[in-house]
């Protein structure tokens, strides 16, 4: 019969396509994308195949064992153009439900392998030889309609997908790439309905239209290189580049994101419109996104498409490492410079450092963060880099003052709060260098502040600067005992010292039984 030879022709020319595209995508095979594309094709090079070998078959066994090769084929073709059609489309479902639906499809051929036992999928089965070939006459069964449904709910949402997808792209190849798969749904859509509603007695319909779906496939990677280089280097760059590329579209909604993004910030997956305010935050504040211990740099980058906002592009560079080298040569720097101004008097070698350690251990047993700690112990380092600025003779000598010589060394308060209040990044610095000589009933210079007007790091390296100024070796005076010390420090709680400081210094002195706390010690080991 011409209508027969014309199927069978279709049949053959369907498994040769089938064949061709498979060999050329495993050629091509980069991403995901090509995955679900072989895998559809591969379906329906077996359902075809299947399809052949039913449409051959003379006897009802044979007919059966096709059919039964044919749906190994056959129930996965829906589900892997579907999948095809999400990821083009940029559209994600949870792993719990693409597993499930993978259950529903596998279910389906081990129901389909015990067609005359278990009545789930064809409620009744008899043998025809009427129509253009022999064949199986069926009854859909309970299973049979619910695939189906399935089926129709693939087509309804991966139809709305690109249909969403081509109102958003611009005019050029994307849109046409996305036309062509849109063309392919359709015309299996078409197939399938043909089919059920029996257009042809004895043929399946769909065969036919997954052949043609696969020629708008054809065309869509032949004549819009749908899997060409920009779309193969695009995803090369997404999923091995070790920072996170997080990509969001015109609406603000997470779009797409890299293995490196996930696992460097999982809430992109969980909560993703708040990681995103989270991101844009903290590019705002020009700070860093910090997770177990490791600092993350976010940037941004304004995706535009004809000159219009199609999203924005995120990348988090892991800058761990650059910001350690800084915060190392940042310390190195601050020690070198407190060096430098306790070699300008012969008798406090050390002072700047010791101070800092006293400081940083008063913040921590005042309850101060680690963060809070270190600024204290950085302001303490510098907090008499003013004295760069005073004469070395009048540091040095060991007679009395004069008012003007005193006058002079006053002003390294404000010499060091000129020379670091450049930092702004941490003024404290600044702070700790001007307001250090203050004191808590408000006799201090050089502003006469008092009690909590004076910022609270000054107040800690006040009590430290004094307590190091009577164990240490000086012009004037020799190291006192440290219970003598302790009696200064406990007279002047409240009114030189803050009280809170003092108290803080007290404990460290008690906890001191072997006087460690001296010009030859310090507090621990920096």
């Amino acid at each position: 019969m011409p209508l027969y030879d014309m199927l069978l022709c279709v049949q053959y020319a369907g498994i040769a396509l089938m064949l061709f595209m498979c060999a050329y995508i495993l050629k091509k095979w980069k991403r995901p994308l090509h995955g679900w594309l072989f895998f559809y094709c591969a379906a329906t090079l077996i359902n075809n195949a299947g399809y052949l070998a039913h449409m051959l078959s003379r006897t009802e066994e044979a007919s059966i064992l096709s059919n039964q090769f044919c749906y190994l084929g056959r129930v996965w073709i829906p589900f892997s153009l579907f999948q095809f059609v999400l990821i083009l489309c940029d559209k994600r479902f949870r792993p719990w439900i693409s597993n499930s639906l993978a259950l529903l499809h596998a279910a389906t051929y081990a129901v389909v392998l015990f067609p005359q036992t278990n009545g789930l999928y064809y409620s009744s089965m008899s043998f025809s030889e009427e129509g253009l070939f022999p064949h199986i006459v069926h009854t859909n069964g309970i299973w049979h309609i619910a695939y189906d449904l399935v089926i129709i709910m693939y087509i309804v949402y991966g139809t709305w997908s690109l249909l969403k997808a081509i109102g958003k792209a611009a005019e050029g190849k994307k849109r046409k790439q996305l036309v062509l798969i849109l063309m392919a749904i359709v015309s299996d859509s078409a197939f399938f309905i043909m089919q059920i509603i029996d257009v042809i007695p004895g043929y399946d319909t769909t065969v036919f239209g997954y052949t043609i779906a696969t020629l708008f496939l054809y065309l869509a990677v032949f004549r819009y290189d749908i899997l060409g280089a920009k779309e193969l280097a695009r995803d090369f760059i997404m999923e091995n580049v070790a920072e996170g590329v997080i990509v969001s579209d015109e609406n603000g909604n997470v779009a797409d994101f890299n293995k490196s993004a996930l696992r460097i910030f999982p809430e992109i997956e969980t909560t993703p419109h708040d990681a995103l305010v989270l991101l844009d935050r903290l590019i705002a504040e020009n700070r860093t996104l910090d997770i177990d211990g490791r600092k993350f740099t976010p940037k941004e980058k304004t995706l535009t498409d004809n000159k219009k906002t199609a999203g924005k592009v995120y990348l988090l560079a892991d800058d761990t490492a650059h910001f350690a080298r800084t915060e190392t040569l940042i310390r190195e720097m601050m020690t070198a410079l407190s060096k430098t101004v306790d070699a300008k008097d012969h008798y406090t070698n050390g002072h700047s450092q010791r101070v800092a350690l006293y400081a940083r251990e008063i913040a921590r047993r005042l309850g101060k963060s680690d963060e809070e700690q270190e600024m204290i112990y950085e302001a303490g380092l510098l907090h008499d880099i003013g004295k760069i600025g005073v004469s070395e003779e009048i540091i040095n000598k060991t007679s009395r003052l004069t008012d003007e010589e005193f006058a002079a060394i006053k002003t390294h308060t404000v010499t060091g709060w000129n020379i670091l209040r450049q930092i702004s990044a941490v003024p404290e610095l600044a702070l700790g260098a001007r307001h250090h000589h203050e004191r808590y009933d408000g006799r201090g210079y050089p502003d006469g502040l008092s009690g909590e007007s004076i910022p609270e790091s000054a107040r800690i390296i006040c009590v430290a600067d004094c307590y190091d100024a009577m164990t240490s070796t000086r012009t004037y005076s020799k190291p006192k005992e440290q219970s003598v010390v302790r009696a200064e420090i406990e007279r002047c709680a409240g009114s030189q010292f803050d009280p809170a400081a003092a108290e803080a210094m007290l404990s460290m002195i008690d906890d001191d039984k072997e006087y460690r706390m001296n010009e030859g010690g310090g507090w621990g080991r920096e």
